[in-house]
């Protein structure tokens, strides 16, 4: 059994659960300076942390030596999933609540499943689909037992809103599509620094044209403010993304898009520990249903496994044959497990045509 793909999925799992740690932590900073404030600020921050990160491992190289197509893929990649994705998702939660876009949130891994099919070639396994709709399952029953707050939209779904949640599931899938995509010969460390600070760039733009900039402006000088954002921003975007990043590089990517999704699963827990609220038999069945699921996914990875053909001049096809097998749960025996390197198998040719 190799162990790649199940460590990647892993890895996904440790994002989202990071994810809601870190969103906890942030609840505080967003009430004082506002959402986009300190969205835009944690991604600076994290980007330097990477950067840093990224020179220290010596992993600067791939990407001075990376084709500008697959640069720009990855860059793409963290302006449309980071930066219009997580924007429309704060707007959604302006217009809809936390519990409704949620909702609408868990479509993210349908337009992942879209996107990969036409633009990757991907197709799930018998195993990963049952896996992956076990999981969504449960994500969407704990969801659904989410009540929104007293204060929070209480019109219900508005069209603005519903717009906005499903541009933000589409912003997620294309930016996961985009990343693998680009990811070819890119290592997860080196990518992960290249995405966020496309996607602070993005921000940047985003919050100037909104005219916010005030906002984070003040929350830059305030050096209290700094120094409680740099705990959450290390474990939600520092480590989330690089453990995200990890993910889209060993598999598939609507099985990425399935297991980011069960943030609100993880959540739910924090949330009863903390508010000491007892958890409803719906939301322990949907959390049940959950590990199921990943179970299932974890047993489809080690159970489909055909090796990559070994790495040679076959240029395009070569890699594209590379992927397809890759996504059924097929890795190379002498494959590379650590999150900071990319199997030999992936490198060669170039690219086909082609981002919560």
């Amino acid at each position: 059994m190799d162990l790649s793909v199940t460590l990647a999925e892993a890895a996904c799992l440790g994002a989202a659960l990071a994810w809601a740690i870190s969103l906890t932590m942030f609840r505080g900073l967003i009430g004082d300076h506002g959402a986009r404030a300190v969205n835009l600020v944690k991604c600076l921050l994290s980007t330097v942390f990477l950067g840093l990160t990224t020179v220290a491992f010596g992993q600067l190289g791939p990407l001075l030596s990376a084709a500008p197509r697959e640069l720009w893929l990855v860059a793409l990649s963290g302006v449309v999933g980071l930066s219009l994705g997580d924007s429309a998702l704060f707007a959604s939660v302006h217009h809809l609540g936390v519990y409704r876009t949620l909702l609408l949130q868990s479509l993210a891994p349908v337009f992942t499943a879209a996107l990969a099919a036409a633009f990757l070639g991907e197709r799930l396994t018998a195993g990963q689909g049952l896996g992956a709709i076990i999981i969504l399952w449960g994500v969407i029953l704990v969801v659904a037992e989410r009540r929104p707050s007293p204060g929070s939209s209480p019109g219900g779904f508005t069209r603005v809103g519903v717009i906005f949640a499903l541009f933000a599931a589409l912003g997620q899938g294309a930016g996961i599509v985009l990343a693998k995509e680009g990811m070819l010969r890119i290592p997860p460390l080196p990518a992960s620094f290249l995405r966020l600070g496309a996607s602070a760039l993005g921000l940047v733009v985003l919050v100037a044209l909104a005219g916010r900039g005030r906002a984070t402006l003040g929350l830059l000088a305030n050096p209290r403010s700094l120094l409680a954002l740099v705990k959450p921003t290390v474990l939600g975007s520092y480590l989330g993304i690089l453990m995200m990043t990890a993910g889209i590089a060993y598999a598939p990517a609507t099985v990425v898009a399935v297991l980011l999704a069960t943030t609100p699963v993880f959540s739910l827990f924090i949330d009863a520990r903390l508010t000491g609220e007892s958890l409803r038999a719906r939301s322990l069945v949907g959390t049940l249903l959950t590990v199921l699921g990943v179970g299932v996914l974890a047993l489809a990875a080690s159970g489909n496994e055909k090796p990559l053909p070994p790495p040679g001049s076959g240029g395009a096809l070569e890699v594209r044959e590379a992927e397809a097998s890759w996504t059924q749960g097929a890795v190379a025996d002498h494959a590379v497990v650590s999150p900071l390197s990319k199997p030999s198998a992936k490198k060669g040719g170039s690219m086909g045509a082609v981002t919560l």
